[in-house]
C-alpha cells in the first residue's frame, strides 16, 4: 500500500501542474476582445503623444461570424477634457490567424491597424490629412504609459497673448492682443460636435491696463489635424487665419474688410 502511494505521487503532482496550465491557457483563450483599451497616440517624428479611448464591441451574427464593431474617443489635452473627437465604425475586420484588426472606414478621417493580444491593442494610426501619423499602444486593464520626455498635445481652450505686427500701410491695430477660445461639447446631434468660442483684446495700453478693446469671434474654424486655425471678429471686420502648433502657438495673418491683409499676428499661451 505504501509503495502504491509513492508511487502515484508524481503522477498526482504532474496532473496538479498540467491542470494549472491548462487553466492559465484557457484563461488566456478566453479573453474577450470586447470592452475599453486606454491607449497613446505618438506623433512620428516629434514628442507630441495624446490619448485615446478605444472601445471594441462583439456580436455573434448567428451565421458562425463574429463582428467587431468600435468607437473611438480621441483626446485633446489629458483623459478628463471635454476637448474630444468621438469616431463610430460599424465593422472592424479582425484576422484570425494573425489577430490584425482594421479599424477603418470612409466616412471617418482617423483610421486604426493594429494586433490584438491578450488585453492589448497596438499598431499604427492614420489620417486622411496626414496619412500615417504614427503608432500607438493600448490596453485594456491598465493604462499604457506615455513616452519618456514625451509632450502632451494641449487643448485648444485657453488664454494667449502675443503681438500684432501691422504689414499694411493703411493699417494702424494696437500691437498687443490676447485671445480667450472655449470649446463645449454638443451632443443634441447624432455625433458629438465641438463648438469654439471666445474673444481678443486689442490693448492700446500695457498688458493688463484698462485700455482696451474687446470683440467676440464668429465662425471659428479649427482642423484638430492639420491645425489650421480661422475667425472673425463681430466688431471691426477683422479675420485671422493661421496654424495653431500643438504646444499652443498661433502663427497667422490679419485680414480687414476692404483693405486685405493688415498685420502678422503671433500669440502663445504662458
Amino acid at each position: 500500500m505504501r509503495l502504491k502511494t509513492i508511487l502515484l505521487m508524481p503522477i498526482l503532482f504532474f496532473t496538479a501542474l498540467l491542470s494549472a496550465d491548462d487553466f492559465a491557457l484557457s484563461e488566456r483563450a478566453d479573453a474577450s476582445v470586447a470592452g475599453i483599451y486606454k491607449a497613446v497616440l505618438n506623433h512620428d517624428s516629434t514628442q507630441f503623444y495624446q490619448y485615446a479611448d478605444i472601445t471594441l464591441r462583439t456580436i455573434s451574427t448567428g451565421s458562425g461570424t463574429l463582428k467587431i464593431s468600435a468607437n473611438v474617443r480621441v483626446y485633446f489635452g489629458d483623459r478628463t477634457s471635454t476637448e474630444f473627437l468621438s469616431y463610430e465604425f460599424d465593422d472592424c475586420p479582425l484576422n484570425l490567424l494573425t489577430r490584425q484588426i482594421s479599424i477603418k472606414n470612409e466616412k471617418n478621417n482617423v483610421s486604426f491597424v493594429g494586433y490584438l493580444k491578450t488585453g492589448s491593442l497596438e499598431g499604427d494610426w492614420f489620417s486622411t490629412v496626414m496619412g500615417r501619423v504614427g503608432k500607438f499602444s493600448s490596453l485594456k486593464d491598465s493604462e499604457p504609459q506615455p513616452p519618456a520626455n514625451g509632450i502632451l498635445i494641449k487643448t485648444l481652450t485657453g488664454y494667449y497673448k502675443g503681438s500684432l505686427e501691422n504689414t499694411n500701410a493703411e493699417s494702424n491695430l494696437p500691437e498687443r492682443a490676447t485671445m480667450s477660445l472655449v470649446t463645449t461639447q454638443d451632443t443634441s446631434g447624432p455625433d458629438p460636435v465641438i463648438k469654439i468660442s471666445g474673444n481678443v483684446r486689442l490693448y492700446l495700453g500695457d498688458f493688463g491696463s484698462l485700455e482696451y478693446v474687446e470683440t467676440k469671434l464668429l465662425d471659428v474654424q479649427f482642423n484638430f489635424y492639420n491645425r489650421y486655425l480661422s475667425f472673425r471678429t463681430t466688431d471691426y471686420g477683422l479675420t485671422f487665419k493661421g496654424i495653431l502648433s500643438h504646444d499652443g502657438i498661433f502663427k497667422g495673418i490679419v485680414f480687414a474688410d476692404g483693405l486685405g491683409e493688415v498685420a502678422n499676428a503671433v500669440l502663445k499661451r504662458p
